[in-house]
């Protein structure tokens, strides 16, 4: 295999991982997040039960090396538990503090192990553990890796003699190249399953043709407001005007491509305008925001309506030539269930396509 093409295959892992990493980064921290939680208990735990066991003995130089671990773990432990709960995504400086932390306690028994073979060399192992607790991009992960490694042999070279040096140099050479290896398997089959529960659920909350969310995803959101009172302050209701004669005009590959790209407009005009938008059904979407009164709800509405007469997507067998789309609408109160406002919208869309289509109906109109 030549090299260029050795090169090129890092450089498509590189980007996939960075691309992989941005998509789950919420997910990815509320995992990693609950994993250190528990190991940094379970740690702070080991390290509670070697300072209890030195007490009896009195032995000073145990307490001094253990004490300050416990409270380092056990802080750790605290600061990964608020981030879980507040699911703040600022969990990797505690990550690789926790892993260097680790390490370094490893290397301080190791050089201060020298009367055993055995045990200065023991702890070199740790070095295949720590590229498989970090979960981040490869380069920044084996990058520390490796230079621990080195900072660990310039140890063992200035504090071990030579023996131990060589045992050190050696086994810790192959425990990195192995972690490495493991690690970069172990984190890329993690975040592709990750990839793949991201996919599974777009697919199964969004309407594939529009790429805006489905019915279903509506009413989940609708229930999630249903008690949250202000949480919700009006619904648009939005009709194609006489969209089975623009498929039976045109063809469903034509409608298909109208449904895209209102879908398209649709989402540009809620993330401008602060709504979500949703497909209903067939020709028919709804949409839901949390910021206008009902003058307000009107005014958007409106304006809507005109964007879409703007994009002029041809229909001549339209009144106006032009596909349109009619808006009722209504204000949502935290007195009623979301059933009446969307009964309310529905009606309200009903009386603009009743008076002329391509226009707006609000419920206080009825």
């Amino acid at each position: 295999m030549k090299i260029s093409t050795i090169f090129t295959l890092i450089s498509q892992f590189s980007h996939k991982e960075r691309q992989l990493l941005k998509n789950e980064s919420e997910r990815i921290g509320l995992f990693c997040t609950q994993i250190f939680w528990i190991v940094s208990i379970i740690v702070s735990i080991i390290f509670a039960v070697l300072v209890f066991c030195a007490i009896p003995f009195f032995n000073a130089t145990y307490l001094l090396i253990y004490l300050p671990s416990f409270f380092v773990f056990a802080t750790l432990s605290i600061l990964f538990y608020r981030c879980r709960k507040t699911k703040a995504n600022h969990y990797l400086p505690l990550v690789y503090f926790f892993v260097i932390y680790l390490y370094a306690f490893s290397i301080l028994i190791s050089i201060s192990s020298t009367g055993s073979s055995h045990a200065a060399t023991s702890f070199v192992c740790f070095q295949v553990i720590f590229p498989l607790l970090l979960f981040d991009r490869s380069l920044r992960v084996n990058t520390l890796c490796i230079a621990l490694y080195i900072i660990h042999s310039f140890l063992a070279y200035r504090f071990k003699d030579s023996l131990n040096f060589v045992l050190d140099v050696s086994n810790g050479a192959a425990f990195t190249v192995i972690g490495i290896l493991i690690g970069e398997y172990e984190r890329y089959a993690k975040l592709t399953n990750f990839e793949k529960d991201r996919i599974l659920v777009y697919q199964k909350s969004t309407d594939m043709l529009t790429e805006l969310k489905n019915r279903r995803m509506l009413f989940e959101r609708l229930s999630d407001v249903q008690d949250n009172y202000g949480s919700l302050s009006g619904i648009f209701m939005i009709d194609i005007d006489h969209f089975k004669l623009y498929n039976d005009t045109f063809g469903h590959q034509m409608g298909d491509t109208c449904l895209k790209t209102l879908g398209k407009k649709f989402a540009e005009f809620g993330n401008e305008n602060g709504f979500e938008f949703y497909r209903y059904g067939g020709e028919e979407f709804c949409a839901l925001t949390t910021k206008y009164s009902y003058d307000e709800l009107r005014e958007k509405a409106e304006l809507l309506r005109k964007q879409v007469q703007e994009l002029a997507i041809p229909f001549e067998k339209n009144e106006s030539g032009i596909v349109t789309i009619s808006v009722g609408f209504a204000q949502h109160y935290y007195t009623q269930s979301y059933e009446t406002t969307i009964k309310q919208a529905d009606d309200a869309l009903y009386n603009a396509k009743e008076t002329g289509r391509n226009r707006i109906f609000g419920n206080r109109e009825l």
